[in-house]
């Protein structure tokens, strides 16, 4: 066991030791056997030399079980670090800080202190006379031999410049000042020991290695039992060190580890301060640990490339955190991490593994727990690349290991002893068992192994997915989850909720509440109908993650004797966390008037509550009296009326303060009002971060003055304008939006990104400005019909960026003050109005074609025929004399009725806003004097008689909306009726008709190519329509020499054709729409994509209602005849 109490030599002795024994055995660490342990403390005879057999080295253990650590003489001489088996500790050997062992003779040179050296005597001299307290640069010329000091009140830059530092007996630098080691040459200079028990680098003050290499190049340690009579520590830090890129740290010793951070015999720290070491970069490869984390030891790494071939790469026993960097071991080396802790105040175990790359040998592991140890202690992975196993074997309890956040381990997790494990939303490739007493709870996880719980622990597995499981003994949990891909039945349905850490379910959330212990977490395990309220004592420390279920409140509620009016009364003094789930209040509940009472430190994170059915009409669900709350995700308060009050920040009794923040990962909304109500703003705050959308902030009747301080926002989205006074000093702009009419009011720490925000119509403002400049406002005219002015209120001399706005059919010429073009890059000089200048551009690929009926007894005519969606549409009306305008009906093509809004000032003109597919324009005109009525009854009269228009079909009337359609395809003899007085309009289409609809539209050429289908005979009325597109490859058959002439046509066929019929006539078909937005996109066939693509985007067909495009439906013949006349005026408008 790694020593920490015992009998102290005194220190004269102990120097009379290092003196006398021949040679002195050095500190090394810990076992390189299978079996990881730190050594055992000699007895006191053993420490004393008295025996000259049975001695061992630190952390590697015998066949007898004996351990030490360090070399001994064949006398049974110990070092610095032999521990004995009673526990005793033996005093260090080293001294603390080193003495300079250069001759003193050489005072009297005659040199002074230079920048360049190149003996050991200016070497000491520029040392000893450097100024103190001024940075002093020091660049070696030389290979230099000896032992050097950096005094406390020095600042040395020591240039190695290629060049090496041997010692001669004493640790190479002791550095008690502030020391910076860096090498400016091509080479790489070295620090170098070459003596047992001494390091390269010995730090007591501020160290940073910039640069060198730093070894012991006759380290000759080589296992437990042989220490080869010169090992020990390159480098040793007891204070602080910060290590960079450029260094490379190696040993070939098996027996002492490479790099020690803190004290190995914590005691010696009297301070009780911190060895605090960084690592941002560098090579690191020997020793028996590579690195080792000892007693007061911070060890920070945030990159660097570490490898070990003994026991791993590093052991922590303090407090170690990673952030980057790649570990490996190799050959027989047992871990790549050993963690542990003995005794929890001068080391705790505690690792943090947030990124890196590790990579075990193939029989080792990721993380083992240190031999020797009490625990593994606290071990927290959220972050890396991991191969390798994590094996735990703890015999006491207290030791937790959880892994997080999508982390991925390439092994096994295997638990031998009393650890809990937590394993959240990660990946486990291996196999996860529970061999010992300890717990598993494994949530929101991938298990690809098998899953096991073969002792007397804990194990549950909820929301998750295994590979195979083995539940013989029945003491798995499983909730939620499943064996690859299928459920796998519940095993805990009568519980609630589940301690995580012990794998414990409860019947409800107030009874694990009353178990859980400081940091623990407790999920949610179903949907829960009917919870009573909870008081949480003070003194508490848990999360409640929800799960995403709903936890409704009934009767009774909880809180103070004859107050109990609370689903949830939080006493002071407590952390908690609500976290991913809903909350409400059951409808028909009596004494719950609110939701939270809080007086502790709260965190909601995802959380949503809903302010409903509350006791006595009270309009609060959240009522905060103490402590700190802090709001983070998507948590809301939803209010059943935007006036309710969401939550107050409440000065009450004697509770001494609130503070609500709303922090910058903030999403969520509070669509009620946020009251402050306190006259304290130092003791009571609200802080509004975050992208989060919010009703209204108000205060009480006297408390406007300390809401001016008290209250602060920096961004989000607010019903209502934010008195400037709550504004934060680092807010700079407002932006009102156009289109957010739930929240228009928005805030911004920078001008620039306000800007870059607004869309047209908003309006822009800037805050805070604290400048002397007057402010002015440039309105922005879109000049388009539609779009609202922009206004951006800003300080003179103030440079804006003007927005590039965007206009179907149209070309965006740039923004002009009267006549002239301004820059886009506008420095604002004064009050100004910008008009947006548009080129219409000839593209004609349109949303919808306008079809106006002709209308007895007065002219229609329309601004444009063909528009996209949101064009604004003008029609022109002109009653013939003795008439005026009766109804105006606008209908698109989906049934929905379109308004007509009357121009004012002019009497003709009506507007409306185009659909996105094609529209049908009725008017209908009535006699002056006349009512609506009269005219009703006149259609009715005229309904009831069989109506003919000039086509002479009686199933086509000038109201229909494929009316101009037919009246087009008829008029230039492409179609014709079924018989004399009948079109047919919704008859089917075969595939015969299309193709001879094409023959007339080619003015039915000659063709001459044989006929390539057995059905379709000579003499056919579509036989020479059917060879000609077949030879103008328009069509191709069904394949097998057959057409099928008679087979009803599809929607993408008919596409298809037209399309073939376009390329034919040398048409532009490189039209493509995005068909991604109909939900029946897949059901187009692959040979179709292209034409489909090509007819919406032209405009030629459109959805048919639900969001379908309907490829595989068969198309009517009033369909046909409306694409084609859209067809035919579109390639006549590109042809002319």
């Amino acid at each position: 066991m790694k020593k920490r109490t015992g009998k102290m030599i005194s220190l004269s002795l102990a120097v009379a030791m290092a003196v006398t024994a021949a040679p002195v055995t050095a500190l090394a660490d810990e076992n390189t056997q299978s079996n990881v342990i730190e050594a055992s403390e000699l007895t006191p005879a053993q420490s004393a030399g008295e025996t000259g057999t049975g001695t061992t080295t630190e952390g590697d253990e015998t066949g007898t079980g004996t351990t030490t650590e360090g070399d001994e003489t064949g006398t049974g001489t110990t070092t610095e670090g032999d521990e004995t088996e009673a526990g005793k500790e033996v005093t260090s050997m080293v001294p603390l800080t080193s003495t300079t062992p250069v001759d003193e003779q050489s005072t009297e040179t005659t040199l002074k202190s230079t920048e360049t050296v190149g003996t050991a005597e200016e070497l000491t001299y520029a040392l000893k006379n450097a100024k103190d307290d001024e940075e002093t640069t020091i660049t070696l010329s030389n290979n230099i031999e000896g032992d050097f000091t950096v005094a406390k009140s020095k600042n040395i830059v020591l240039d190695l410049n290629g060049y090496t530092i041997k010692n001669t007996s004493d640790h190479t630098i002791t550095n008690n000042g502030t020391l910076t080691i860096k090498d400016s040459s091509e080479k790489t200079g070295t620090i170098d020991n070459v003596s047992h028990a001494r390091a390269a680098v010995w730090n007591n003050g501020i160290a940073i290695l910039e640069g060198g290499t730093y070894t012991r190049s006759l380290e000759n340690g080589i296992d437990e039992g042989n220490s080869g009579g010169n090992s020990y520590y390159n480098i040793v830090n007891h204070n602080h060190m910060t290590i960079k890129s450029g260094v490379t740290v190696e040993q070939d010793g098996n027996f002492s580890s490479m790099i020690e951070n803190g004290w190995y015999n914590g005691n010696e720290n009297t301070e009780k301060t911190p060895s605090i070491m960084i690592i941002e970069g560098g090579t690191f490869s020997g020793g028996l640990n590579t690195i080792k984390n000892d007693d007061y030891g911070k060890l920070t790494i945030n990159d660097g490339e570490f490898t070990n071939v003994s026991q791993a790469v590093f052991l922590n026993w303090n407090v170690a955190e990673v952030n980057g960097g790649t570990f490996a071991v190799e050959n027989n080396a047992q871990s790549v991490i050993l963690n542990g802790y003995l005794n929890g105040t001068m080391d705790q175990g505690q690792l943090t593994i947030h990124n890196g790359t590790f990579t075990a040998n193939e029989s080792g592991a990721f993380i083992k727990t240190m031999g020797g140890s009490n625990t593994t202690g606290e071990i927290e992975i959220n972050g890396g690349n991991i191969t390798g196993d994590i094996v735990l074997n703890d015999l006491t309890d207290g030791a937790t290991v959880t892994v997080a956040d999508g982390v991925t381990i390439n092994g096994n997790v295997q638990n031998d002893g009393l650890t809990d494990v937590t394993v959240t939303g990660a990946t486990i490739k291996g196999n996860l068992a529970n061999n010992g007493t300890g717990s598993i709870s494994v949530t929101d996880t991938k298990v690809i192994g098998n899953v096991s719980n073969s002792e007397n622990g804990k194990m549950a597995i909820i929301r998750s997915d295994v590979g195979s499981y083995n539940n013989v003994n029945n003491n798995i949990t499983f909730i939620d989850s499943k064996q690859d891909g299928q459920e796998i039945p519940n095993t805990a349905e009568d519980s609630v909720a589940m301690i995580v850490a012990t794998a414990t379910p409860y019947s409800s959330l107030g009874e694990a509440i009353k178990e859980v212990q400081a940091g623990d977490i407790i999920y949610i395990l179903k949907d829960v109908p009917d919870a009573a309220g909870i008081t949480v004592a003070s003194d508490k420390k848990f999360t409640v993650d929800f799960g995403g279920h709903a936890y409704i409140l009934k009767d009774p509620g909880a809180g103070s004797l004859g107050t109990e009016t609370n689903g949830f009364q939080l006493l002071q003094n407590s952390d908690i966390t609500f976290k991913n789930g809903t909350i409400r209040i059951a409808e028909g509940t009596t004494s719950i008037k609110r939701i939270i009472q809080n007086y502790a430190n709260l965190t909601l994170e995802d959380m949503h509550f809903y302010a409903e059915n509350q006791a006595d009409g009270q309009n609060y669900p959240l009522s905060f009296n103490n402590g700190s709350i802090t709001f983070k995700g998507d948590t809301e308060i939803i209010t059943p009326d935007d006036n309710n009050i969401a939550f107050d920040v409440c000065k009450f009794s004697n509770y001494p303060k609130v503070t609500v923040t709303f922090d910058e990962s903030y999403t969520g909304t509070i669509n009620g009002r946020i009251v402050y109500d306190s006259p304290n703003a130092d003791t009571h705050k609200l802080y509004i971060k975050g992208n989060g959308t919010f009703g209204s902030i108000e205060c009480t009747s006297g408390s406007d003055s300390a809401a001016k301080d008290g209250i602060e926002v920096t961004s989000g989205n607010f019903a209502e304008s934010v008195n400037k006074d709550y504004l934060a000093d680092a807010v700079k702009a407002q932006l009102e939006s156009h289109s957010n009419t739930k929240a228009p009011f928005s805030y911004y720490t920078n001008l620039e990104d306000a800007l870059k925000a607004a869309k047209p119509g908003d309006k822009v403002t800037e805050v805070n400005t604290n400048k002397p400049e007057a402010q002015y406002t440039v309105t922005l005219k879109y000049n388009d019909g539609v779009t609202p002015d922009s206004a951006y209120t800003v300080s003179e001399n103030t440079t804006i960026t003007l927005p590039t706005p965007s206009r179907s059919h149209y070309s965006f010429e740039g923004w002009y003050n009267g006549n002239d073009l301004v820059e886009s890059s506008y420095t604002v000089t004064g009050n100004v109005e910008l008009t947006a200048k548009w080129h219409r551009t000839s593209s004609h690929r349109y949303d919808g074609y306008i079809t106006v009926i002709d209308s007895k007894n007065g002219d229609v005519s329309v601004s444009d025929t063909w528009a996209d969606e949101d064009d604004k549409i003008t029609l022109t009306i002109t009653p013939d004399d003795g008439y005026e305008v009766d109804k105006i009906e606008i209908v698109d093509d989906e049934g929905d009725k379109i308004d007509a809004k009357k121009v004012d000032d002019e009497d003709n003109e009506y507007t409306f806003r185009m659909a996105n597919c094609d529209v049908t324009v009725t008017v209908t005109f009535k006699e002056e004097g006349k009512t609506t009525e009269d005219t009703d009854k006149e259609e009715d009269k005229d309904d009831e008689s069989t109506e003919t228009t000039e086509l002479n079909f009686t199933d086509v009337k000038e109201s229909d909306w494929f009316f101009k359609g037919v009246e087009y395809v008829v008029d230039k003899g492409i179609m014709s009726g079924v018989s004399e007085n009948e079109f047919a309009p919704s008859g089917k289409l075969t595939r015969a008709m299309l193709v001879q609809m094409l023959y007339n539209m080619e003015s039915r050429p000659a063709c001459d190519a044989e006929n390539a289908f057995m059905d379709v005979p000579v003499g056919q009325w579509y036989t020479d329509a059917v060879i000609w597109a077949n030879d103008a490859k328009i069509v191709s058959g069904m394949g097998e020499g057959l057409f099928a002439p008679n087979m009803e046509i599809t929607r993408e066929q008919m596409v298809v054709m037209l399309y073939n019929y376009a390329k034919y006539k040398g048409y532009d078909v490189t039209a493509s729409a995005d068909l991604s937005a109909f939900a029946d996109t897949a059901s187009v066939s692959a040979w179709a994509q292209p034409a489909m693509q090509w007819a919406v985007a032209e405009g030629y067909i459109s959805g048919m209602g639900d969001n379908q495009l309907a490829p595989q439906g068969t198309a009517t013949r009033a369909e046909i005849a409306s694409v084609i006349m859209r067809f035919m005026e579109a390639t006549a408008e590109t042809e002319e």
